[in-house]
């Protein structure tokens, strides 16, 4: 019961990260972002067909995050704020660790979407880690 209440907790802080995380990504970054997979169609192949995996995959990465932060987050003091700020910082340290390792591979103008990708990254943990904040009480109030 645990694991579903974790799915359906996950399944929100998604859909939160879409609605109003990508209107922030929309009116920052999103157009610099993605001007490189028009500039390099080669090396970009995204396509509609592409969407639902794409979806999968970042509701995988939230579930990782959110699973982190239920598990670990008793093993340190402070405010619940805090503590989903210090778990979702680390989480997203990870995520720009990859994008890094991944932008050191390509050319300076695909390294550009990289970097937009680590500036999204910072975004959207922060946003999400203060989401988190609010809504895990709610969720699960005898974890915290």
């Amino acid at each position: 019961m645990e694991f579903l209440k974790l799915l359906a907790y996950t399944l929100i802080l998604n859909i939160l990260r879409y609605f109003p995380g990508s209107w922030i990504e929309t009116y920052t970054i999103f157009e610099s972002m993605h001007r490189p997979m028009a500039e390099f169609p080669d090396c970009f192949g995204f396509t509609d067909a592409d969407f639902p995996s794409s979806l999968l995959y970042n509701f995988m990465m939230w579930l990782s995050v959110t699973s982190i932060f239920h598990v670990g987050h008793a093993s340190i003091k402070g405010s619940l704020l805090f503590k989903s700020l210090v778990f979702y910082g680390l989480c997203c340290m990870f995520f720009i660790s990859l994008a890094a390792i991944y932008m050191n591979h390509f050319t300076a103008g695909i390294r550009v979407f990289y970097m937009y990708s680590i500036l999204d990254g910072l975004i959207l943990f922060t946003f999400l880690g203060f989401v988190n904040s609010i809504l895990y009480p709610k969720f699960f109030p005898f974890k915290i």
